[in-house]
Order: C-alpha cells, then structure tokens, then sequence
C-alpha cells in the first residue's frame, strides 16, 4: 500500500533521509543506545509509509522483544505504536485508504472511545492521578490498533502477512530465551525475550493456534505451508520448557475450544488436540527435571498470586463502581493488607507491590464495575466479529480464510484464558488479537459482495 508519490515527495524524501542520518549521527556521539532506538524509529516509519501492512507486521513482530532491543529510555513498542498511529492518519489522509469504511458499523468504534475516555476520567477519584494518567496513554495506542489493523488488511494475503507475524514473534521470543538465558535464575524455565515464563507461554499457546491456522490457510504456499506445520509442535515443546501452568491452562483452553469451534477440520482438531495431550505427557514424564514437575504440579498459592486476589478483592469491595484509578492497582493494595483475612505474601503489597496478576480482577480493581463491562463489551465484539468473520468466508466459498477465522478466534481464546493468570489488559499482542476481529469480518464481508456480484453476472450470462 503505497501512501505518497509525486515529485513532491520525490524531493523532500532525499532531504529528509540526509536529516536524518546527520541527527542520528549527531546523537549517537551523546547517547549510543537513544540514537539507536531513533535510528530503528526512522526505519520503521519508512517502511510504514511504503505498506502500512508491513508496518503493522513488524510492529507485531518487535512486541515479542520490546525488553531487549534499545529504545532510548521510551518503550520501544509505545514509541513504534506512535509512529504506526501517525503513518495511519497518513495513509487514510492522502493514500488509498482514504473513504473507506473503518467499520461496517460505529458500535466497537463507540465502545473503544468509551473505555479510554473511562479511563482517562479515572484520575479524577485515583489517589494517584498521574499512573492514571500514564495508563491512559498506554490504552489508547493499543485502541487505536483497530484502526490501523482495519486499514492494513485490505485482502486475505495482508490477513495472513499479519497473523504470520504474530506467529513469527512468539517463536523468535522463545528462541531468544533459549539463547540468552535470564541472568540469576536457576529455575531452568524459558523465560523467552519477555523476561518472564508466564508471558512467554501466552504468546507460546497462541502460537500454536495461529500455526495451525495458517497451515491450512496456505496451502497454495508448500514452503510456507510446511514451515507453519512445524511451527506447531515447535511452539508446544517451547511452551512446555516455560513450565507455565498459566500455559499450560491456555493450551488446554485452545485444544478444547479447537474442538468445537474448527467446524468442518473438527476431527482433524481433535486428533491434534490427543497428540498434544500425548507430548505433554511425555515431556513431563520422561524429560521434564523434578523441579520443573514440582512448579507444575504442586500447589504454593500461585507463588503469592492469591494473595495479591485477595487485596485486589477488597479494593473491588470497597470501590465497586468507579474502582480505584486506571494504573493504581500497586500504589492503592497497601491500604487493603490490614483487614481481616490471612495475607502470606505480605511482601508482595508493602515492600514490592505487585499487579493483579488478573487481567479481570485488575481492570475491576482499577476501573470498577463500569470499567469492566466497557473491557469485556470490546472482547466479546472481538468474538463476535471472528465468528461472524467465519461464517461470511463460508458462504463465500472461502474455506481457507475461514478456518484461519476460527484459528484467530481460538487464538484469543487461548489468551484471554491466560489472562486471568496475569496482567495482560495493555498487553499488545492482545490488543492485535482483538483488532483482527473487525478487520476479517470488514473483508469477509467485501469478499462476499464480490462472492454475490460475480454469482449474479454468471446468473445474466446464462440466461
């Protein structure tokens, strides 16, 4: 999707390439690691501007290693998200973007404002107004991914550059884990570039939905087609060396829901789902060490995680509506610890306060009953869309897309389960999870008009 041209654009494109290299060179005598995060910030918006669908594609790919690549002091992906938002505006201003329809209709659109206009209020009652503030800033990027997913994917080979990227990501994340280990953990589990098993797992479980997926979608492609094969078991086997139970519990979640949501691969599902059954047994039968066996088997409160339930519990108790304040979950548990009620982890409230480690309870806790239902309003028209997405590539006569519409689905599944094991409601791949879901149902439904145009021209010619 190429969004400028004209000699205008040829003569201020070599001018700005020139500034740029004198402002990169410029800083990087002062500040290597800001001069480098600037640096792969000029690259990305060029080739935004080039494909806005290349853009979304790399963006996917650099939120699996956000930790480990250099940004200058701001969140790699925060600032790529900024330059992604801007390079849509361009797009949908001068570029072929421009006078299409974001939506088929304004309902997610109007809940999306909704949720981060909710939000942003929230620093009217938090005690801390500036984390509300900040979380705000954290939203609305992530919100404004339906936008830019909508415009980028256009056909079914922009839908599987995309979801093939999501892919790509989780496994790059793994890779790195296992080449890079965490400095000073001696667990042995893979903690992938996240830093964090748990993380790691979640974009692992989702993997294997999306691979399969795109197994089936790319049957045109044999190279491709094979390599997402063996993404598969590729992403199980890393998935069991984070011995997550988070994981593990998403995986289960994906299999079974694989099962009653593959229609017409139904059976295919399900002696997948008995052979994924089958490694899991194996692995932590015969290879896993007895530490990791340990982690997954027995009970330690989720390693103070219910402890953290419990405080969080209260605040929804105390602030039921309105809840505390958008990010100030960790400043606000301290003044629920002295209440009836035994709190072995105290340690996880007073000296290094941690989040919900619930996705649903933290956005209860934070935003309150309201805040919730605008959260849980966005995801189920995320599943709504994916389903309906589905069904219009049937009828279509699409049975590739189709099933890579139910791949998706079962994707986000898989994730919002491991969300309730963890905090992941600013998480990026969550959020491009959810925006797939309007942009496959916006072009199931243009392939259908098409589906229904050529169906009455053949229907003239025969008459």
């Amino acid at each position: 999707m190429t969004v400028y041209a004209g000699p205008i654009f040829s003569r201020l494109l070599p001018l700005a390439i020139a500034g740029s290299a004198v402002l990169v060179g410029a800083l990087a005598g002062y500040e290597p690691r800001m001069a480098l995060g600037l640096a792969v910030g000029l690259v990305f918006v060029a080739i935004t501007l080039t494909s806005l669908t290349a853009g979304v594609c790399v963006f996917a790919i650099l939120t699996f290693i956000d930790e480990v690549v250099p940004s200058g002091g701001l969140p790699l992906t925060r600032l790529l998200g900024m330059l992604l938002i801007l390079s849509w505006l361009a797009a949908i201003t001068v570029g072929e973007g421009r006078g299409r329809k974001l939506f088929e209709s304004n309902g997610v659109l109007f809940l999306i404002l909704l949720f981060v206009l909710w939000v942003t209020l929230s620093a009217l009652w938090a005690a801390d107004s500036g984390e509300a503030i900040g979380a705000a800033t954290r939203y609305a990027p992530n919100a404004l991914l339906f936008l830019v997913v909508y415009a980028a994917v256009r056909n079914r080979s922009q839908a599987m550059w995309v979801i093939g990227a999501l892919l790509i990501g989780a496994l790059i994340a793994a890779a790195y884990g296992v080449v890079v280990p965490v400095e000073g953990d001696s667990s042995g589990r893979l903690s992938g570039a996240f830093g964090n098993a748990n993380e790691t797992a979640t974009a692992l479980a989702v993997g294997v939905a999306l691979a399969a997926g795109l197994a089936v979608a790319l049957r045109g492609h044999p190279a491709l087609q094979l390599a997402a094969t063996i993404g598969v078991p590729l992403c199980m086997l890393a998935l069991f060396l984070t011995v997550s139970r988070g994981g593990i519990v998403a995986l289960v979640a994906i299999l079974v829901a694989g099962v009653f949501i593959a229609g017409p691969r139904r059976g295919t599902v399900l002696g997948a789902a008995a052979l994924g059954a089958l490694m899991a047994i194996v692995y932590f039968g015969a290879f896993a060490g007895e530490q990791e066996r340990e982690h997954l088997f027995q009970s330690d409160g989720g390693t103070g995680r219910t402890d953290i339930w419990k405080v969080g519990w209260r605040m929804v108790e105390a602030n039921p509506v309105v809840g505390v304040g958008a990010g100030n979950f960790q400043s606000s548990s301290v003044h629920y610890l002295l209440e009836p009620g035994a709190i072995e982890r105290a340690d996880f409230i007073v000296d290094d306060p941690k989040v919900a480690h619930n996705t649903y309870l933290g956005v209860l806790a934070e935003l309150g009953v309201v805040g919730l239902a605008l959260f849980l309003a966005i995801v189920g028209a995320a599943i709504a869309s994916l389903w309906r997405a589905a069904q219009t590539f049937g009828a279509s006569g699409d049975r590739e897309m189709d099933l890579l519409s139910r791949a998706v689905l079962i994707a986000l599944i898989g994730f919002l389960t491991a969300a309730f094991f963890g905090s992941r409601e600013v998480s990026n791949q969550l959020w491009l999870l959810l925006a797939l879901g309007p942009a496959m149902l916006g072009l199931a439904r243009a392939q259908l008009g098409r589906f229904d145009e050529e169906a009455s021209l053949r229907r003239q010619a025969e008459r």
